[in-house]
This record gives C-alpha cells, sequence and structure tokens, in this order.
C-alpha cells in the first residue's frame, strides 16, 4: 500500500465551481515546473484573489451603475405584473358576485385598494433602489473586497476539502498543511 502525499491529490482550488478543471492543470504545471505544493496553492490563491476581485471591481463600478441607468424611469413597467397577478382573485371574486347578483362588498374594494397602494410603494422603492445601485460605482473597489471576504467565507464554509467524516474546510487543511514547518519544536 502506498501512502500519497494529501497536498498533491487535495487542492481544495480545484473544487471551486468555476474554474476548478482550470486549476487542476495549473497545479500540475506548477508541479512540474518544481514548486511545492504549498508553493502552489499559495500562488494559484494569490491569481484567483487578483482576478475574482480585478472582476467584482469591474462589476461593481461599470456594470451596475450602467444597468441601474438603463433601469431608471422604468419602475411603473418593471413592477407592474406585481399589480396585475395580486389583483387577480379580486377580478375572480367580483365577476363571481356580479354574476350572482351581488354587489362586492368594501372588503373587495379595499382588498383592490391595498394592491395599488403596495404597487405605489413597490415603484418608489425600485427607484430608490436603482439610484442606490447607480452610486455604487463610487465605491467599487470597498465594495468588491467585501463581496470577495463574504463570497470566500461562503465557500470555506460549504467546502469540504475530502469527502471523509467530518469535513475539513479549505482553511483548515491550509492550516494543518502549513503548521509542520512553521512550528518549532519546544526545547
Amino acid at each position: 500500500m502506498t501512502m500519497t502525499n494529501p497536498g498533491i491529490t487535495v487542492n481544495p482550488l480545484t473544487e471551486l465551481p468555476f474554474g476548478g478543471g482550470l486549476i487542476r492543470q495549473f497545479d500540475k504545471l506548477l508541479l512540474d515546473l518544481g514548486f511545492t505544493v504549498r508553493w502552489a496553492e499559495t500562488v494559484e490563491f494569490l491569481i484567483i484573489v487578483g482576478v475574482v476581485f480585478a472582476v467584482l471591481t469591474l462589476a461593481v463600478g461599470k456594470l451596475v451603475p450602467w444597468v441601474s441607468g438603463k433601469l431608471a424611469g422604468h419602475e411603473e413597467r418593471l413592477t407592474a405584473p406585481v399589480p396585475a397577478v395580486l389583483l387577480a382573485p379580486e377580478w375572480v371574486v367580483t365577476k363571481a358576485l356580479v354574476r350572482a347578483g351581488r354587489v362586492p362588498g368594501s372588503f373587495v374594494h379595499g382588498y383592490g385598494e391595498s394592491v395599488l397602494v403596495l404597487a405605489d410603494w413597490l415603484q418608489a422603492a425600485l427607484a430608490a433602489f436603482l439610484r442606490l445601485l447607480g452610486s455604487v460605482g463610487k465605491h467599487g473597489r470597498p465594495i468588491a473586497a467585501v463581496l470577495l471576504v463574504l463570497g470566500f467565507l461562503s465557500w470555506n464554509s460549504n467546502s469540504c476539502v475530502t469527502d471523509t467524516l467530518p469535513c475539513v474546510s479549505p482553511v483548515q487543511h491550509w492550516t494543518t498543511q502549513f503548521e509542520g514547518p512553521l512550528v518549532r519544536p519546544a526545547r
């Protein structure tokens, strides 16, 4: 029975949902070039952080404000399906009551008024939200940094390095890998 180095066969970065296969190939290349497993994982991690940060900065700084600008002024059309769907039950009840020769009561009318108030509130909230999104471009890098950290924490808490129990998160894997040479024996 041969034992394999777990660092070579288990790299948490290769399990990323996007680009895991590419990282596996890059991992092989770095190992073939003589990098140690630890240095290969470190280089890959830094490259991934840099690329993801650049993409998030671009998205938050340019894309989100552009989309917000395109949607601004169209709040009524964007929220129109909400009252249409919510008023359908009122229409059905009113039709049934009129066919039966009865007059719809104040509850039916009150419901319709409430839906229209909700629609107005949704339009105002969407307009405010779009204005807020339009201004995030001024703070693209800090917002991208926060999103990057939150994404990393989410990935770390929802990922296991191997299929064994208990689950070993990527950070636990890396810290146990780096403990050996960094911890000096007591004298």
